[in-house]
C-alpha cells in the first residue's frame, strides 16, 4: 500500500462544499473514473485463455462458448455440444482515480491491485445449422486499491482517513445462430447485464471526536444486443464481422453524507437518490484467421469503439468526459504439435501474440501495448488453454502496467 498524504481542511471543505453538488466536474479526472473497468476501457465480451493467448483475437477464430459474447456465429462452428469454464487472474497499477491524485489525497508512486476471478462459465449446443449458447461473465471490475491514512501521537492515533471502493458488472447471454449453406453464418445475442458498485470516504479525527463520511452506493442494470457473421471463404480463410449495440447502463443510486460531533452535539446528514446513467458505445469489429497448414494459423482483429458518444449522467447532472473514439488492433499465431503421452495422442496449440490497446482518454494520449502467449492441452474431449498478457502504458509518463492469466477448461461432445 502506498503511503498518502492527506489535508483535513481540504477533505472537510469537499465533503461539505463541493460534495453538495457533484464534484467529479471540479477535480482533475484521471484515466480511471469511477465507472472505468478495471484495466482497460476497452471490453468487449470475456475473452477466455485461448483469446488472450493471441492478444485478445477472438472474432473469426473462437475456440470455445465465450463466443456467445462475442462472436454468436461462430457457434455453428464448434462441437454438438460445449460447455467452459474460465478463470482469470489481473493486475494493473493505477496513478489517478476515485479522490486519489485528483484534488484531495495524494500518494507517493502508483497504487496496484490484484484481481482473481471466476469470470466466465458458457454452453452450447447445435442442431443441423441451428446454435444456440448461454454464458454468464464478469464483464467489468471496478475495485480500486484501499487507501488508508493515520497520524499516531505517542502511540494513540489521533487521525485515520479510509477509502474504499469495490464493484463488478455481470453479464447474462443468451445467443442463437444459423448457418446458411456451408460457407457463412449469422448469429444474433441477447445480453442483460447487472452489477454494483460502493465507494466509501471516512475520516476521523480522534482528537477533536468528529467523524466526516462519505458512502455512495450504485445498482447497475442494462441490455444490448450483440451480433456477427462468419463466412468461410475457402479451406483457409475465415473473415468475420461483429457488433455492439450501444446502450444506457443505468443506476439506481444513493449518496451518505454525514458530519458527527458527539461532543458539539452536531449530527449532519444528506442524503440523496438518483437515476444515473452511464451511455456506453457502439463498438463494431472485423476479424481474419488465415490456416497456412493444419498446424499453423494466424488471425487478427480491428475493433472501433466509438467512445467520443460517451456520456454521464451522475446525481442529476450531465458530467463532461473528454473522451474519443478509438481503434484497437490485436493479432497472433498459433502452432499446434502433438505428443504421445500413455499411448494418448495429446495436442498442444502453442500461441503468442500482440495487441495494441489505445485509450479513450483525450488527455494525455495513452495506450497499452500488450504482448501475449499461451498453450493448450488437448485431450478427446477435454481441453485446457492457458493464456497470459504483460502491456505497459504509453503517454502519460506515470508507468502505468496492465496483466492478465487465465485458464480455461473446456467440454466437447
Amino acid at each position: 500500500m502506498k503511503k498518502i498524504t492527506c489535508y483535513p481542511l481540504v477533505v472537510f471543505l469537499c465533503f461539505f462544499v463541493l460534495f453538495s453538488i457533484p464534484v467529479w466536474a471540479q477535480l482533475t479526472i484521471g484515466q480511471y473514473e469511477d465507472e472505468a473497468p478495471f484495466r482497460t476501457w476497452n471490453t468487449f465480451g470475456i475473452p477466455t485463455a485461448s483469446a488472450v493467448g493471441m492478444g485478445e483475437t477472438q472474432f473469426a477464430l473462437v475456440a470455445d462458448s465465450s463466443a456467445t459474447g462475442i462472436n454468436p456465429a461462430r457457434l455453428t462452428s464448434l462441437p454438438k455440444f460445449s460447455c467452459s469454464l474460465n478463470g482469470s487472474y489481473t493486475a494493473a497499477s493505477l496513478d489517478k482515480y476515485a479522490i486519489v491524485n485528483t484534488g484531495v489525497l495524494a500518494s507517493e508512486g502508483n497504487s496496484a491491485m490484484g484481481i482473481y476471478a471466476l469470470d466466465f462459465a458458457g454452453a452450447t449446443y447445435a442442431y443441423k445449422g441451428w446454435a444456440v449458447g448461454i454464458s454468464i461473465g464478469l464483464l467489468e471490475n471496478y475495485d480500486r486499491p484501499s487507501q488508508k491514512s493515520d497520524y499516531v501521537l505517542g502511540g494513540e492515533v489521533l487521525y485515520l482517513f479510509e477509502f474504499k471502493q469495490t464493484g463488478l458488472l455481470r453479464n447474462y447471454n443468451l445467443s442463437l445462430a444459423r448457418e446458411f449453406g456451408d460457407w457463412i453464418s449469422f448469429g444474433i445475442g441477447m445480453n442483460y447485464v447487472v452489477g454494483s458498485m460502493e465507494k466509501t470516504v471516512v475520516e476521523n479525527m480522534y482528537y477533536s471526536g468528529v467523524t466526516i463520511s462519505d458512502r455512495k452506493k450504485h445498482e447497475f442494470k442494462g441490455f444490448y444486443v450483440n451480433g456477427g457473421l462468419a463466412a468461410d471463404v475457402d479451406e483457409k480463410l475465415t473473415i468475420a464481422a461483429v457488433f455492439r449495440t450501444p446502450y444506457s447502463k443505468e443506476a439506481e443510486s444513493e449518496s451518505n453524507l454525514r458530519y458527527d460531533s458527539p461532543q458539539g452535539n452536531t449530527d449532519i446528514r444528506i442524503d440523496a437518490t438518483a437515476k444515473n446513467k452511464y451511455k456506453q458505445p457502439l463498438v463494431l469489429g472485423i476479424g481474419v484467421d488465415y490456416r497456412f497448414s493444419p498446424q499453423l494459423r494466424v488471425a487478427s482483429d480491428v475493433s472501433y469503439f466509438h467512445w467520443s458518444s460517451y456520456s454521464v449522467t451522475y446525481f442529476d447532472e450531465e458530467i463532461k468526459r473528454e473522451f474519443k473514439s478509438i481503434i484497437k488492433v490485436s493479432g497472433g499465431f498459433e502452432y499446434m504439435g502433438s505428443f504421445r503421452l500413455f499411448q494418448q495422442n495429446i495436442r498442444m496449440p502453442i500461441r503468442v501474440g500482440l495487441s495494441y490497446d489505445p485509450q479513450p482518454v483525450k488527455e494525455p494520449t495513452t495506450h497499452y501495448m500488450y504482448y501475449t502467449l499461451g498453450f493448450g492441452l488437448y485431450w478427446q474431449r477435454l481441453q485446457l488453454d492457458a493464456g497470459a498478457m504483460f502491456g505497459n502504458e504509453k503517454g502519460s509518463g506515470r508507468d502505468l502496467y496492465g496483466r492478465k492469466i487465465a485458464i480455461t477448461l473446456s467440454y466437447f461432445l
